[in-house]
This record gives C-alpha cells, sequence and structure tokens, in this order.
C-alpha cells in the first residue's frame, strides 16, 4: 500500500494558522472599523466576510486533515487513554444537555455541520460553532479554538 504524499501536519498547522489570526485580530480590526463612520459595506465585506470564508473553509481542511491523520496514527485512542478529563469544547443535543467533545469528535462536528457561527464573546477564547445538519443527533457542538490550537501544536512535522 503506497502512502499519502501529503504533508498532514504541515497542512493542518497551515489552516490553524489562518484559523487563529482570524480569531485573534477579530479585536483590533473591530477597534479599527470603529474608526470609519458611515457604511463602509465594501470595506466591511473585505475585513470580515472574506476572512471568515477563508476561516470557515481553514476549518474544513483542518477537519479533514486533522481526521486523516488520526485514521492513520490513532492519536484520538491515545488521548483517550491519557487525557480522559481534557474537552476540545462542548456537544450539545436535545434537551440542552452538554458533554465534552473529544479529539475525534471536533472533525467529525465542522465536517458534519451545516453551518458556521463565531463566538467571540471571550476575546481570548474564540468558538467556532457548528451548527447540526440532522439536529435530533445534535443540535451544535462549540469547538474551543485554543484547546484545538494546543491539540495541533502538539503534533510534529
Amino acid at each position: 500500500m503506497s502512502k499519502l504524499s501529503l504533508p498532514l501536519t504541515r497542512l493542518i498547522h497551515e489552516n490553524l494558522s489562518i484559523i487563529v489570526d482570524f480569531c485573534f485580530s477579530r479585536g483590533p480590526v473591530d477597534e479599527v472599523m470603529e474608526s470609519f463612520l458611515g457604511e463602509w459595506k465594501y470595506l466591511r465585506k473585505t475585513v470580515y466576510g472574506i476572512s471568515q470564508e477563508r476561516a470557515e473553509k481553514a476549518a474544513l481542511e483542518l477537519a479533514l486533515f486533522l481526521r486523516m491523520l488520526d485514521d492513520r496514527e490513532g492519536i484520538s485512542g491515545y488521548l483517550d487513554q491519557t487525557q480522559s478529563n481534557y474537552g476540545y469544547g462542548l456537544l450539545i443535543t436535545e434537551g440542552e444537555s452538554r458533554q465534552q467533545l473529544k479529539m475525534r469528535d471536533v472533525p467529525n462536528k465542522i465536517i458534519h455541520a451545516s453551518h458556521f457561527e463565531w463566538d467571540f464573546s471571550e476575546p481570548k477564547r474564540p468558538t467556532l460553532i457548528c451548527h447540526a445538519q440532522e439536529p435530533q443527533r445534535w443540535i451544535r457542538a462549540k469547538i474551543d479554538i485554543v484547546a484545538v490550537a494546543a491539540l495541533c501544536g502538539q503534533l510534529m512535522h
């Protein structure tokens, strides 16, 4: 069997970089945009819309590559054995019940989301909210970007 020629870990890091840049530049961008009086429709589209699209594309790619790497290396199984209390966000199901997301849940929820939303209410803990395509199984997943960054930062390439 031949090996995949894609450098999965490097691609994970590249996509994480786009997501982190988007999340942590949001506050400074908001401050700059406050100095523009009036509508500035196309400037807003550029600084908010395009960067959000790039971050969401990066999230999808990160999810795909993370899932592929996990399938090959068994990272989630190792983490389940060594870090039982560590979570990567919350899964919200019917009745608003909540459970911690495990590493394997992160790419799955991103890949199976109907759409995304970003929560910057805690500037140092941005969250990617994945809304379910099939809300009878789960409603939304709140992915902790800092926790995912910590995971990806441990991957060597």
